[in-house]
């Protein structure tokens, strides 16, 4: 038998060891529960319009610029930049946050730190994102996290669809919670969704936007969202670029190394439970699949962030929950944003890497084997399983702890379906200026020939074109196929796009006659081709695909 003094030591241990296990452990807050005090303490103008108002408003565009002005006085880190002046002629502004201070793309090159840009309020009714943008700013300008600004530039754009964030309209509950009370709406001054206009770039919003992305060439781009009600535990949900066309190196490092380790910092630093961009199979319990496409998350490039991903850079779309009070999705997006922040800076080396290698493959890629006719990228994709995950829902009321779901299946890694060889350029005849002009607004390097030039390659004959409904909108699809290789000429003033550049993935994408939602799909080459009597007979596409030029 042991002695009392050991037995009694050994009690004492193990209690101590308990405790500090326990200790360990962070807090979670679930439904609406959120720290005492998260959000510091602030002077008065540089409280937000939420905080004022017990988290029952939002903000409008001229608080924005207000409140933006404030922190300018409080730290000189700080630019605005405009990146367009809205059809109703709103400016949308960007805050540029370095140290030191920062005023053009040049300097921001010159700097060697990467550029991570935040985009808020591209649908208004979902503000929380927005609003924790500016928190965050605040944070890097004015608080205590502006050593992030050692080793990275933050760009924040907090009010997108700057019109339809001033449309004013009175909260119906539809999202979820009742707060905040007042919201703008999802749609631009025109009635266009500017989430479903990043391949087409027909609005001013858009080009604005891509224009200052060109420039400024951000390593990651970020946009936050809101969902309706969902039965998932999660207090926010974080996707990244899933076409399959995009380079897979920054996508798999998102997936495989940056997404865990956010999300663990996430739960560490703020008490939340944060998980992948989807949604459960509905009315089943316990729900089976865990799915992008549930959470209407397509492979296809039309979303702003989908799209980004084309250009070899990194890309996330975060989406909070509807039902909790609007402090707590604030919450959520604020944690989020700091953990990942906190996340670049520490590993802005390592992500520059990842993209400079994709730059790099990319375009070796092409020169390897583009001319020979091996090189092949994807037109389309469809989810397949990433394996069995264990998942937090609810089975009936989404409050408090949910349930813990085991081996659901987890049905977000995208692939590649259909295929078409990459040339080794695209020629286009003088009279497309227009999609010229349109690859440049992408940031697509695009020359005019300045000679003639005989080339071979392979053209593509249309024996159908027509509209196919697919999410809500008209997309023109054409039916026919490729030529053996063929000699061609083209004349001076034609246009060509050499793909030995790091756009190369998107010009593909775009460019493609079969592609998914490519500049055929959206329509953006629907004149050009009834010019040409697409829709009556048999006619060849107006853009060529060159394996090598012929002396």
């Amino acid at each position: 038998m042991w002695p009392m003094r050991r037995f009694a030591t050994i009690l004492v241990f193990s209690a101590t060891l308990a405790s500090i296990v326990i200790a360990q452990q962070p807090k979670i807050y679930w439904g609406d529960d959120v720290p005492a005090g998260w959000t510091g303490k602030w002077p008065a103008e540089l409280l937000t319009v939420p905080e004022r108002t017990g988290y029952t408003r939002t903000m409008s565009t001229l608080q924005m610029h207000e409140w933006i002005a404030a922190l300018k006085l409080k730290s000189e880190n700080v630019h605005v930049a405009r990146m367009f002046t809205s059809p109703l002629r709103k400016v949308a502004p960007v805050m540029v946050l370095a140290n030191p201070r920062v005023t053009s793309p040049q300097q921001a090159r010159a700097s060697g730190k990467p550029v991570v840009f935040l985009l808020g309020n591209i649908h208004p009714p979902e503000s929380e994102a927005a609003e924790a943008m500016l928190m965050v700013a605040r944070d890097l300008a004015a608080g205590k996290r502006k050593n992030i600004l050692d080793n990275v530039i933050v760009m924040v754009a907090p009010i997108y669809n700057v019109d339809g964030t001033d449309t004013f309209v009175t909260q119906d509950g539809g999202l979820g919670s009742e707060t905040p009370h007042i919201l703008g709406v999802r749609e631009n001054s025109e009635g266009l969704d500017l989430n479903r206009d990043a391949v087409k770039l027909t609005t001013v919003e858009g080009n604005g936007l891509y224009r200052t992305l060109n420039e400024w060439d951000p390593m990651l781009f970020l946009d936050g969202h809101l969902m309706s009600r969902v039965d998932h535990g999660y207090a926010n949900t974080y996707g990244t670029t899933t076409v399959p066309a995009a380079a897979p190196g920054p996508r798999d490092y998102m997936t495989q190394t940056l997404f865990p380790a956010v999300r663990n910092a996430v739960r560490s630093d703020f008490g939340l439970e944060v998980f992948t961009h989807a949604l459960a199979t509905p009315s089943t319990w316990p729900p089976t699949a865990w799915s992008h496409d549930r959470a209407a998350w397509t492979v296809e490039a039309k979303f702003v962030v989908n799209d980004y991903g084309l250009r070899n850079r990194f890309a996330i779309i975060t989406e909070t929950p509807g039902q909790p009070t609007f402090e707590r999705r604030i919450y959520a997006q604020h944690a989020y944003l700091v953990a990942l922040l906190e996340y670049v800076s520490t590993h802005a080396k390592d992500m520059q890497a990842v993209v400079k290698k994709a730059d790099d493959d990319t375009v070796a890629a092409v020169a390897a084997g583009a001319e020979a006719g091996t090189l092949t990228n994807f037109l389309d994709g469809e989810y397949r399983s990433a394996g069995k995950i264990d998942l937090l829902a609810y089975r009936t009321n989404a409050s408090g702890p949910p349930e813990v779901v085991p081996n659901v299946d987890d049905l977000t890694r995208p692939v590649g379906t259909r295929t078409a060889t990459v040339p080794r350029a695209y020629l286009l005849p003088p009279g497309l200026s227009a999609i010229a002009a349109k690859l440049r607004a992408h940031n697509i390097r695009v020359t005019a020939l300045d000679k003639p030039v005989r080339v071979q390659g392979e053209q593509f004959t249309i024996d159908r074109m027509y509209a196919v409904r697919r999410s809500g909108y008209d997309m023109t699809t054409l039916d026919g196929s490729f030529s053996p290789l063929i000699t061609k000429e083209f004349p001076v003033g034609s246009f060509q796009v050499d793909m030995a550049q790091p756009m190369a993935n998107a010009a593909f994408y775009y460019l493609e006659p079969r592609a998914r939602d490519g500049f055929v799909g959206w329509g953006v080459m629907d004149d050009i081709l009834r010019s040409l009597g697409a829709a009556e007979r048999p006619v060849v596409y107006p853009v060529f695909k060159m394996r090598r030029v012929v002396q």
